[in-house]
């Protein structure tokens, strides 16, 4: 038996012959165009319409971008993993929000992870931008490139991010989380519970502006010591982060703080095994806060913490990337939502 063969796509020529018009006419009607030096009756139109929807002709999409027209297309590409390994990750809510939004507006989404040729994600990998069959991309993580920013913004493509990012030189367009507000609620909070001596486990590296502003800021309101502890648990064995994690503790301990915030879930995993090692009992003896964003990082109810609206983020991105394809000089669109303190057990009074 001979193979199959397969279908060999319809093109517009084909739709020309079909309707016994020109190419150029059909592009023309294809592309919705009205204001060209191409005029077109509504009854040519129209026979042109039905021949498309006879023959079953699809527009290519890098073909119309080519020509400037819209692809109805949103591009996604992201700098970090974002498929979990479980039924959970950091990225997934985002990821449904932003689906959430493009089916409201009727937006086909197209998503970007970039080659695996390079050390790190690139959305130049293959030497073009990866999202250029798309009208406007969202971007995802926190290990963007300035020089791909840069270039992006002299392409005029137009782009979002999905969290708070600025670059020298790149006037960036973003949905961000209020993670000021967030901390300095935070603050607030634990000095309501009788907390004075209230430390920050910070890193030089927190790609997340806000949260170091948002515990100065609140220190400043309540009248409250600043203690930022500056750590080196990045990029290091396990074995280190837990030698440095219980030095760290050490001192706040011998200093008398009672409440720690940290940058990271993670880090705030590392506090709370530690404090469990101590015999500490969080919320009682020693008071915790995530500031990482994620409240499910260590299980439901398990750390207070700040709670990241990663879902109405994604659907805020598409929204401000609809405007910027709409009117690009109106950039930088920018937004930050609310990012609530959720109770998850390791916050209570001082020790008296």
């Amino acid at each position: 038996m001979r193979a199959r063969s397969p279908r060999r796509r319809v093109s517009q020529a084909d739709v020309a012959r079909a309707a016994g018009v020109s190419p150029a006419l059909v592009s023309v009607v294809v592309n919705n165009r009205v204001d060209g030096p191409i005029r077109i009756s509504e009854a040519t139109r129209s026979r042109v319409r039905q021949t498309i929807e006879e023959l079953g002709y699809v527009p290519d999409p890098a073909a119309r971008r080519m020509v400037g027209a819209a692809s109805n297309v949103l591009g996604v590409f992201t700098y970090e993993s974002v498929f979990p390994l479980g039924g959970e990750n950091f990225y997934r809510e985002f990821l449904v929000g932003v689906e959430d939004a493009a089916e409201e507006v009727g937006r086909d989404l197209l998503l970007v992870t970039s080659s695996r040729r390079v050390e790190r994600r690139s959305l130049y990998a293959n030497g073009v931008n990866g999202l250029r069959l798309a009208d406007g991309g969202l971007l995802i993580g926190s290990d963007a490139d300035p020089d791909e920013m840069h270039r992006l913004i002299d392409e005029g493509y137009p782009f979002v991010f999905i969290g708070e990012r600025y670059i020298d030189g790149c006037e960036l367009s973003f949905a961000a989380a209020d993670y000021i507000g967030g901390t300095r609620a935070a603050i607030g909070r634990l000095h309501d519970l009788g907390h004075r001596r209230i430390a920050l486990l910070a890193s030089h590296h927190d790609p997340v502006p806000g949260r170091r502003e948002g515990y100065r800021q609140g220190c400043r309101d309540w009248g409250l010591e600043l203690r930022e502890v500056e750590h080196t648990l990045r990029g290091v064995a396990r074995e280190e982060r837990v030698a440095e994690i219980r030095r760290i503790l050490d001192d706040l301990l011998a200093d008398e703080f009672t409440a720690v915030l940290t940058q990271s879930s993670h880090h705030a995993r590392l506090v709370r095994t530690e404090a469990r090692a101590r015999g500490l009992v969080l919320g009682r003896d020693l008071s915790l806060v995530d500031l990482g964003g994620d409240v499910h990082a260590a299980g439901p109810g398990e750390l207070t913490a700040l709670d990241l609206p990663r879902r109405e983020m994604g659907r805020e991105a598409v929204r401000l990337l609809l405007a910027l394809i709409d009117e690009p000089d109106g950039a930088p669109y920018r937004v930050w939502l609310d990012c609530p303190l959720v109770d998850g057990g390791t916050v209570g009074p001082p020790p008296a």
